[in-house]
């Protein structure tokens, strides 16, 4: 009778926790393909969100290194205040490898390896990381989309001009006319 209590409690116990706590966060993989156009970037994501991005809660080495550092996946909170396209929970975690020790600011390494984001709002074009419950940005920097004074920021080199300057009720409506 004790061995089966035990062991409904542990079967319990492990459904309670979250997917997150069963990845092995170190072995994720960021799909850094990009995209051409700002209309290839709302097709391929699965989920666009206008959030509030908390710092890094956790970094996990992912045991690969370069010349520059290792390499690090982070992961961090999202918190969801309006959902453009998919559907999502109120907060949802984010994963994005950087460099560490953090590279110079004019280093190409950023561009492949971006690290967290800086705590703030947010509109971001997601894709789910295949067997987790983690989304990373599609594109990298491509699907990262700052605001500042209630409008997005095209991100230099990386940011879509389409997607500068627009309200997240702009944005919104831009998304809807091209997505089903």
């Amino acid at each position: 009778m004790l061995y089966r209590l035990c062991l409904v409690l542990f079967l319990i116990g492990f459904m309670a926790l979250p997917a997150s706590a069963a990845t092995d966060i170190g072995s994720v993989r960021i799909n850094p393909t990009p995209v051409a156009s700002w209309q290839d970037l709302v097709k391929r994501s699965e989920l666009i969100v206008f959030a509030w991005i908390d710092s890094a809660s956790q970094s996990v080495p992912t045991g690969r290194s370069l010349r520059e550092g290792k390499l690090v996946n982070y992961v961090q909170t999202a918190h969801v205040k309006q959902v453009l396209k998919g559907s999502s929970h109120r907060m949802l975690k984010l994963v994005s490898t950087g460099v560490e020790p953090l590279p110079d600011a004019s280093s190409p390494l950023n561009r492949t390896y971006p690290g967290p984001l800086a705590e703030g709002n947010y509109v971001l074009f997601l894709h789910p990381v295949s067997a987790t419950d983690l989304y990373s940005a599609a594109g990298l920097w491509q699907g990262v989309y700052p605001l500042y004074q209630g409008q997005t920021i095209a991100l230099e080199g990386a940011g879509f001009s389409d997607l500068n300057q627009l309200t997240v009720e702009q944005l919104a409506r831009k998304i809807k006319s091209i997505s089903p």
